[in-house]
């Protein structure tokens, strides 16, 4: 998305949007999804594009009303930790086989585009938020968007080589 916007509110304006956009993408290739994993995986982060959307929201309508908006409020229990446990779960009992013909790998490459896309916008728009509640949400958008990133890079992996990803998540050492 191209981040040419004149004031944080216009940035808020724009980052419901891209999020409105992932949401929709996420949404319409989980549909599509030939199998389990990959189903379950853009499931999440559609989903999570509704928090960021509903969070983002909040502090464009508090801009609009000519209000401030508290950050911990806004996005309390959204947690790093609970979204990890999350990733981790979709991929719990799925064993060292990928599904045999390694579906939407196109999709993740695009969704993993999208949320490298997301993390450098939101870097701009923190870099230019005049309110430091604002800031910290376009920080936190950041962090979500690197969190995004690392699942989608992960579930690339896994398709590519689950023996592999198996082996690096269980931190197997070769000895000898």
């Amino acid at each position: 998305m191209e981040s040419n916007f004149k004031n944080q509110k216009e940035a808020l304006q724009m980052a419901i949007e891209m999020e409105k956009e992932g949401q929709g993408f996420y949404k319409k290739t989980a549909g599509k999804a030939s199998d389990k994993m990959t189903r379950q995986v853009f499931e999440f982060l559609a989903n999570e594009e509704l928090k960021h959307i509903e969070a983002i929201k909040s502090f464009y309508n508090a801009e609009i009303a000519g209000k401030t908006t508290n950050f911990e409020k806004v996005v309390a229990g959204q947690t790093p930790e609970k979204a990890r446990q999350a990733i981790l779960k979709l991929f719990k009992g799925l064993g060292d086989k990928a599904p045999v013909n390694k579906p939407d790998l196109d999709a993740y490459n695009f969704a993993r585009d999208f949320e490298k896309n997301g993390e450098n916008f939101y870097r701009k728009a923190a870099a230019k938020a005049s309110d430091k509640n604002v800031k910290k949400l376009f920080e936190f958008l950041i962090e979500e968007e690197l969190r995004h990133f690392q699942m989608i890079d992960d579930s690339i992996a896994f398709l590519e080589n689950p023996a592999e990803w198996f082996h690096r998540q269980e931190k197997w050492h070769v000895e000898g």
